[in-house]
């Protein structure tokens, strides 16, 4: 029986979301990395709100339009994934889970209210 190699512990946001299994499909994971930009180099601990953050950030580029119509599936894709991914990391710290998740759903459903420029 093969040993088990331990794979060291993620230190960055982009580190930890490689870490999931199954991963994302390349195209996925490519849209994913994209919206985080920069913020993937962060610190593990801030997980939870950049994922957010950058999913605010898609979900708000998906209303370009006067009518909110969607332009690219793969964004809201990737939005969605940033979503789970947050409330996944969240879901690690179970006492405030239900706190946390009410925020993050609270504050996407405000994009609706934003005013566009």
């Amino acid at each position: 029986m093969p040993e088990r190699v331990s794979q060291p512990f993620p230190q960055t946001v982009g580190g930890w979301l490689a870490s999931r299994t199954p991963p994302p499909p390349d195209p996925l994971r490519f849209r994913i990395m994209v919206a985080l930009g920069d913020a993937a180099d962060h610190a593990i601990a801030d997980t939870e709100r950049v994922c957010l953050d950058a999913a605010e950030r898609v979900l708000s580029g998906l209303f370009v339009d006067d009518d909110g119509e969607r332009h690219e599936a793969a964004d809201l894709l990737a939005a969605d994934a940033l979503v789970t991914y947050a409330l996944e990391f969240a879901a690690e710290s179970p006492a405030v889970f239900t706190e946390r998740a009410t925020r993050a759903l609270e504050r996407l459903g405000q994009l609706h209210q934003a005013p566009r420029a």
